[in-house]
């Protein structure tokens, strides 16, 4: 698929899950990285910083889900990453590398105070 058409496809698909209107997205970038794996070998936490502290001099860059963040993430984990990363575009101070840290799965008390599974959940008011 060509880069105009992924664009295109992300700004449909934007608007079909109500996180913003097609016609608002003035533009988009794609990057095509052949065969790029996470991969846990020695050294790859300090090459992985490195990179982390290359892009935390941006204020405009999120990094998220597995490939963005080389990291291994299960499926929810990285939409979780993608939802924090959303939500700081909107004014919050979250931080994704803190999903799924050291392979454990995220679990948080609910308002009950029992340990559950942190899954991500819309929080859209209106239509």
């Amino acid at each position: 698929m060509a880069d105009r058409d992924l664009i295109a496809l992300a700004a449909r698909e934007l608007e079909q899950t109500k996180l913003a209107r097609a016609a608002d997205v003035e533009d988009g970038c794609v990057l095509r990285v052949p065969k790029a794996y996470p991969v846990y070998d020695r050294g790859y936490e300090a090459r992985v910083e490195v990179i982390r502290d290359y892009l935390g001099g941006f204020c405009n860059i999120q990094a998220v889900g597995r490939n963005g963040m080389h990291k291994y993430n299960n499926q929810d984990h990285s939409m979780m990453t993608a939802l924090l990363a959303a939500r700081n575009v909107l004014g919050a101070d979250l931080d994704p590398w803190k999903v799924n840290t050291d392979a454990q799965y995220l679990e948080a008390p609910d308002e009950n105070g029992q340990v559950c599974r942190l899954v991500p959940r819309s929080r859209f008011v209106g239509s």
